[in-house]
């Protein structure tokens, strides 16, 4: 009898568990709190980050970002991101490529409301700006011009809702890079050597992995 009795309350146990669970999993299907973004573009290098006498294309392909966001509120989240640039040489620069590779931890905040767009409401608006770390590294370069230094983004995201779980999205972001520019030298040592800042242009898709953030 009592073996019976402690297998109904392990049964009891379980069945509130998994009440619990499934309760839990609906409230964050609602909130929609995590999102998957990945985004391709291009970018545009600031000319002052190179060496003298040297320059990059005015616009330069791949960009790739790709990252994951929290919203902790309807208005309020964090967001994780990594960012992949490819920069090229122009004119008598043409032989060198730079990969520039980010890491950036941000904030977000969604302003939509105060866009006012109150008959649009498959599209959303969202700022985000935050502090990371660049890695820079030349190719087909006879020098030792790898570079590393921290820096700082702000972009805007527009977002339209293609169905309940999925978006696309327009981003423009401006990356700048905190580099010691006293001790760079405007030398051919500098030759496919960046310390300057960026600007990104990306389209890709959101996805939310917890639920539906526009079904409201």
């Amino acid at each position: 009898m009592s073996s019976i009795l402690k297998q109904q309350k392990y049964l009891t146990v379980l069945v509130i568990f998994l009440f619990l669970c499934s309760t839990h999993g609906s409230a964050q299907i609602e909130e929609d709190v995590l999102r998957f973004e990945l985004g391709i573009g291009l970018n545009q290098a600031s000319e002052s980050g190179f060496a003298e006498s040297f320059t990059s294309k005015g616009l330069n392909l791949p960009t790739i970002n790709v990252g994951a966001q929290y919203m902790f509120t309807e208005e309020l989240g964090a967001k994780f991101d990594l960012g992949f640039n490819r920069l090229k040489g122009e004119g008598s620069s043409s032989d060198f490529k730079i990969n520039y590779t980010r890491l950036n931890l941000q904030g977000v905040y969604d302003y939509t409301d105060i866009v006012g767009l109150v008959n649009v409401k498959k599209l959303k608006f969202q700022v985000h700006a935050g502090p990371g770390f660049s890695f820079v590294r030349p190719l087909n370069t006879p020098y030792d011009t790898d570079q590393n230094y921290f820096n700082a983004i702000i972009g805007t995201e527009i977002l339209y809702r293609l169905n309940g779980n999925s978006s696309v999205f327009f981003d423009v972001s401006y990356i700048h890079g905190f580099t010691d520019v006293e001790t760079y030298s405007p030398t051919s040592a500098g030759f496919g050597a960046f310390n300057g800042s960026i600007l990104t242009f990306t389209v890709g898709i959101s996805l939310s992995l917890s639920g539906c953030y526009y079904c409201n």
